[in-house]
């Protein structure tokens, strides 16, 4: 019986030595140790947050308004004769030529034979006035006679002028350097003013056509200098030529020409293009999207490192491009928070 109270005590003694070193452990213990779920945390007493940061220097950035389009002949027509004949030769589809090249070719059937004809009554009536006009001189012809004669050489003369037109009508030449894009009849068959020989066109400037709406029409000027980019990669510097001054009735836009160079007549019509339009210059860092963060009201900015102290910063996004964004509203040289910035609020104390 002594044996069984003396095990009772000694688990008592065990239990109140435990229970003591619980106690001094929670009542007297370092302020540094927390029990949580029976773990220990470390609870930090000083405020200060270590971060990493990227400084970046702003760059002088060009705000475009694009304009998508497409490429456009400057000039495109078709070429019909002015008189009635049979085609004898014509130029060949996509052929390059040069204004004043003959492009298609009538027969002169007897247009020739008019001509020599003409110049002939030309010269006798050339010769009949000049006799008229000596005799009336020495007081042999009257006045009367002399008028006849002139109006007989004015006649032939205008007869000269309309064998040669009607002979020059069988030679259809380019109106301007330019590619042969439609070939429209067979050697040998019969053409008239109605129907055309072969269609121009001029790629040489090169025309780019677009529409804005009513809220970005204002910011484009003519003449102004712009950067034209086809799908290609290919990037060309070209100039506003023309600017609508009245909106599409179905679109409600307006029409925007620009115009490049296209010497080598590598562009072709019909290519899709963009037209990119210096709006503004402004002083802009390129940055991650992935720093990019919310403040309490809801604003977009980023988190920057001011005198060892966190701050957020309100920015606007230019431009999205996959090297990163483009943003202005920083300071010429920041510190931007890359790694910690979602552990620190306004004004924090940061080390770096």
């Amino acid at each position: 019986m002594r044996f069984l109270f003396s095990n009772y005590m000694i688990a008592f003694y065990i239990l109140a030595a435990v229970l003591i070193w619980i106690l001094s452990g929670v009542l007297g213990g370092n302020n540094d140790i927390e029990l949580v779920e029976g773990n220990e945390v470390s609870v930090e007493t000083n405020n200060t947050v270590s971060v990493r940061v990227m400084e970046t220097i702003s760059e002088k950035k060009v705000f475009y308004l694009t304009i998508r389009g497409k490429t456009e002949a400057n000039k495109k027509i078709n070429l019909n004769p002015k008189t009635s004949s049979n085609v004898i030769s014509t130029s060949s589809k996509g052929e390059f030529v040069k204004k004043g090249d003959l492009v298609c070719s009538l027969e002169e059937e007897n247009r020739s034979a008019m001509l020599d004809e003409a110049l002939a009554l030309q010269n006798q009536a050339s010769l009949q006035y000049d006799a008229i006009n000596k005799l009336k001189i020495d007081g042999y012809r009257s006045e009367n006679d002399l008028a006849m004669a002139e109006a007989k050489l004015k006649s032939a003369d205008a007869k000269v002028e309309m064998a040669q037109n009607e002979l020059s009508n069988t030679k259809i030449l380019a109106p301007f350097d330019g590619y042969i894009e439609e070939v429209h009849v067979e050697i040998g068959s019969l053409i008239g003013p109605s129907l055309p020989c072969v269609t121009i066109i001029q790629l040489d400037p090169m025309k780019v056509i677009g529409e804005v709406t009513e809220k970005e029409v204002s910011k484009i000027k003519k003449g102004s200098t712009v950067e034209i980019e086809l799908l290609n990669n290919k990037s060309l510097n070209g100039q506003i030529k023309f600017v609508s001054k009245s909106a599409s009735p179905m679109t409600r836009t307006y029409a925007v020409e620009a115009e490049i160079s296209n010497v080598d007549g590598e562009i072709r019509e019909g290519l899709t293009a963009e037209i990119k339009v210096p709006i503004r210059e402004t002083s802009a860092h390129l940055i991650p999207s992935y720093l990019l963060s919310l403040d309490d009201s809801g604003e977009l900015g980023v988190k920057i490192a001011v005198d060892n102290k966190a701050s957020f910063k309100s920015i606007s996004i230019i431009e999205d491009t996959p090297e990163g964004l483009w943003v202005e509203g920083l300071p010429k040289k920041t510190k931007i928070i890359t790694v910690g910035q979602e552990y620190v609020i306004e004004g924090q104390d940061i080390n770096y």
